[in-house]
């Protein structure tokens, strides 16, 4: 294969593990991030704890993505080059809580539905065609305008126009802004934790989501 040529590896079992063991590790990292994001929440220090917060989601994402994968029995150059950018793993995040919200009303409606029906519905995992197109919509905007991203970087960062001013600071992200991201990456912490068996904070997700 050339440079630019695209690869596909069969996953042997030593790969699938492979795969498996990176997955739990991102997910832990995720964790560990989150829990510094607090720290620093705690310490008054938004900015930082914002940053630490998206980087916390985009390791969950990247922790799914690669469960997926070892699941599926899929490794390839297309999914490789997505967990190594930024924005598609910010999107991939707003498509599993779009579609952790659909699932749980979904199931909830299912409930209802059950208690007064002599047939008993099963609730569907994947949500109808236009649903799903919004989901995927969403998802697509985040990877051409990654708009996470730049809050990330102006958490951190100091930017600059081409005048020389000064076109952002991190202390001008405040409290509130902090508390949202906090809260976002506490519930990808959550569907993550979920989907690695841990089902100990799985009730907070009807009341997070």
């Amino acid at each position: 294969m050339g440079k630019k040529d695209g690869w596909v590896v069969p996953v042997t079992p030593e790969i699938r593990r492979n795969i498996e063991n990176t997955a739990h590790a991102a997910y832990m990292n995720g964790s560990n991030l989150r829990q510094d994001a607090v720290t620093l929440f705690e310490s008054c220090r938004y900015p930082r704890a914002v940053a630490l917060a998206i980087l916390a989601e985009e390791e969950f994402s990247k922790a799914l993505i690669l469960k997926a994968s070892a699941e599926q029995g899929r490794w390839d150059s297309n999914l490789y080059k997505a967990l190594h950018k930024h924005p598609e793993k910010q999107g991939i995040v707003e498509g599993i809580m779009a579609h952790a919200i659909w699932f749980i009303g979904h199931a909830k409606f299912i409930e209802r539905l059950n208690r007064v029906s002599l047939v008993q519905v099963r609730p569907s995992m994947l949500p109808g065609d236009k649903e799903m197109e919004k989901i995927l919509s969403n998802v697509k905007s985040y990877f051409k305008k990654p708009i996470k991203d730049k809050l990330k970087q102006n958490s951190i960062y100091v930017s600059i126009d081409k005048s020389g001013k000064t076109t952002s600071k991190p202390d001008q992200i405040g409290k509130e802004e902090a508390e949202t991201y906090l809260n976002k990456s506490y519930k990808m912490n959550v569907i993550t934790e979920v989907a690695f068996g841990d089902y100990s904070n799985a009730k907070d997700l009807e009341d997070i989501l």
